[in-house]
């Protein structure tokens, strides 16, 4: 991430033809909800209740459902990446929902917190569509208000945890495989390689993960993440002048000779082959 651009959205919710959305890569998202539907993790979802805000973090895949398109107010999102934190930002932001994973992802507000997040919110759209000199700052300002007011004025409500149908583990699966790549190395390379990895971050079992997906595709996930990696390795070679001892490295392999195995095993061919076609 050496490279990457700070980047900042912000957004009022509209009527969606394709209903469910799923979180974005390398995104910290902050939503405030005002309209009914259902937030699905790998092994569960949960019923959201206007007037909720949920924090979403990169290493936590999500997918949003509304139960309808009736909601006259459907409600806004932020979402930025690591590079638009500012150094000094870390210390608040690692005690949020958004970066402590242990704390409540979801927050059903009081009357009083919704209405002051929905005008922050308003304030924050109208800050970042202007190009007053100050913007930077506000929407920095803006942000931070917004979770600071959704931590302080949340309100007790049982959620009701519902447990995840098999084709939504597997959707959230093959969504964490995806942003996984391309790598960009040297800035940098593959970390979540197995599926003892993947099952790490979607909070779920390795064995579920494996039943699940070999239910839903016929494949092991095994062979799912093998096959994305072969094929990584194929436009490494193709598209790069990186040498194979770097493209090793990039995919997480302790030796070139382990991944000149690999690509032949799973494509016939070794890496200086698969070069020059």
């Amino acid at each position: 991430m050496a490279n990457q651009q700070a980047y900042f959205n912000v957004w009022k919710h509209r009527k969606r033809l394709n209903k469910v959305v799923f979180s974005y890569a390398d995104s910290f998202i902050v939503s405030l909800f005002l309209e009914r539907g259902k937030l699905s993790y790998a092994d569960h979802w949960i019923e959201i209740e206007p007037g909720t805000v949920v924090f979403t973090n990169p290493v936590q895949p999500s997918a949003w459902e509304p139960e309808t398109n009736e909601a006259s107010e459907k409600g806004y999102s932020c979402k930025f990446n690591h590079a638009f934190i500012r150094s000094e930002e870390w210390g608040f932001l690692l005690n949020t929902p958004l970066l402590d994973l242990t704390q409540q992802q979801t927050i059903y507000l009081n009357q009083e917190a919704l209405e002051s997040i929905k005008c922050l919110f308003e304030q924050l759209l109208e800050a970042y569509e202007s190009n007053d000199g100050m913007k930077d700052e506000l929407m920095h300002s803006f942000m931070h208000l917004i979770i600071y007011k959704a931590m302080r004025g949340k309100q007790e409500h049982p959620y009701k945890v519902q447990h995840n149908a098999a084709q939504r583990t597997v959707e959230l699966f093959l969504l964490l495989l995806d942003r996984q790549f391309p790598v960009n190395y040297p800035q940098e390379k593959l970390e979540v390689r197995s599926a003892n990895d993947y099952a790490q971050r979607l909070s779920v079992h390795v064995n579920h993960l494996n039943r699940v997906v070999k239910q839903v595709t016929g494949k092991t996930t095994t062979d799912i993440i093998a096959s994305r990696i072969a094929k990584e390795g194929v436009r490494l070679l193709r598209e790069t002048q990186l040498n194979v001892a770097e493209i090793a490295y990039a995919l997480g392999f302790e030796e070139p000779a382990s991944f000149t195995a690999f690509l032949k095993r799973r494509t016939g061919k070794g890496p200086r082959e698969v070069r020059i076609i």
